[in-house]
């Protein structure tokens, strides 16, 4: 069966652009560099990185997934027959390795910054942290342990990205199961981040302890503040009633306490959205309402603000540009999107799913060819209509 936009790739399929000198957006020397550099071709090779990459970006377009039918399109390429066999035995931590890094020189094409020129101009890197899950057949539910659904275990992979997006400089990308919460992989910037930068993080890595340790590390921050966190006076360390301090104001911008021990002292930034926007947000947080959960009237109407918590200051920032510079995270966002739209992975993987390095080499393909895809495909179609 193949697949429904097809007959766009027939013709514009990102991998078939220049292959005398690259696939897709890579040059065959960045890839070779690449693969070099992960151990993947140390010495002469009869199957070479661009040749693997090439061979199953076809098969994507060709609607097809074995190894056999890979093994085709790579016997094709090189004028000679491979059999499955030798496909299989690349399949290993190096190929993984290889892949990974040839996904995140993608992403690193694709992730620019468009923003008001200065707006980071007081920081060394400005770093994005998020993440992304991609559903996939239930028999990986050992490797990537998802929601059980109707007393069925589901297979769920989350993606975790660290993005520079002042250069596209991606340093850390790693798959884990479902049930590993942001807050756990919170600690990762840590090792990452260094005095000066900057690091922009959505609600579910909102953890007092990582604020912290950015704030002794002079790591800035910028994060939206997290639903019934209690907020305190700095002066009279009472607690703040948000709701009735908003009443009848278009924004707010001031110095708070927060976290239990009032020893987490940030700027509260919050913006007042247009009756539209405000409602669509109720709408969709009482569509997506978890039972267990018992939302009171105050929750509801802070929906109506947008509302960060960082440790930048005034003098850097205005309220406007808090705003402005959390928008950056759309870089990234609209990249998941992508990912998860239009394409059903778990119906791409192939039927003998057992073998780690495969399915994780596999999953790291699916997001360039889905990359290039909308970078050479897509986008310049759409603008063209």
């Amino acid at each position: 069966m193949r697949y429904q936009n097809n007959h766009v790739m027939n013709s514009h399929h990102p991998s078939r652009f220049n292959f005398n000198t690259k696939v897709g957006t890579l040059s065959k020397k960045k890839i070779t560099s690449i693969a070099r550099a992960c151990g993947f071709e140390q010495r002469q090779r009869k199957i070479k990185a661009s040749e693997l990459l090439l061979s199953f970006m076809i098969m994507v377009e060709e609607g097809t997934k074995s190894y056999w039918d890979w093994a085709r399109q790579l016997s094709i390429i090189k004028g000679k027959t491979i059999s499955k066999q030798a496909v299989s035995g690349r399949m290993t931590g190096a190929w993984v390795t290889t892949v990974k890094g040839l996904l995140k020189e993608v992403v690193s094409h694709q992730v620019s910054l468009k923003t008001k020129p200065g707006l980071f101009s007081g920081f060394k890197n400005v770093w994005l942290q998020d993440s992304t899950t991609l559903h996939l057949p239930d028999i990986l539910h050992s490797k990537y342990k998802g929601n059980v659904s109707r007393g069925k275990q589901k297979s769920v992979a989350k993606l975790n990205v660290v993005m520079n997006v002042l250069n596209g400089y991606c340093p850390f990308m790693d798959w884990v199961a479902y049930t590993i919460p942001e807050q756990t992989l919170s600690s990762e910037i840590i090792n990452i981040a260094h005095p000066g930068d900057l690091v922009i993080r959505d609600l579910g890595y909102f953890v007092y302890e990582a604020f912290k340790e950015l704030h002794r590390l002079r790591i800035d921050f910028l994060s939206r503040l997290m639903p019934r966190v209690n907020l305190f006076d700095v002066q009279t360390l009472e607690k703040i009633n948000l709701c009735q301090m908003l009443k009848n104001k278009s924004f707010l911008d001031k110095e708070v306490l927060c976290s239990t021990d009032k020893d987490l002292q940030v700027r509260l930034v919050a913006i007042k959205l247009s009756t539209e926007q405000a409602n669509a947000r109720r709408r969709k947080a009482r569509k997506n309402r978890d039972k267990r959960s018992n939302y009171n009237k105050e929750y509801y109407d802070l929906l109506g603000y947008i509302i960060f918590i960082t440790s930048v200051d005034k003098n850097i920032w205005d309220y406007k540009q808090v705003a402005q510079a959390y928008r950056v995270r759309w870089n990234i966002e609209i990249l998941f999107k992508s990912w998860k739209s239009g394409f059903k992975i778990q119906n791409m993987l192939p039927d003998a799913r057992t073998k780690t390095h495969r399915i994780e080499s596999i999953l790291y393909l699916f997001l360039i060819y889905i990359t290039w895809f909308q970078m050479l495909v897509y986008m310049p179609f759409k603008w063209d209509k």
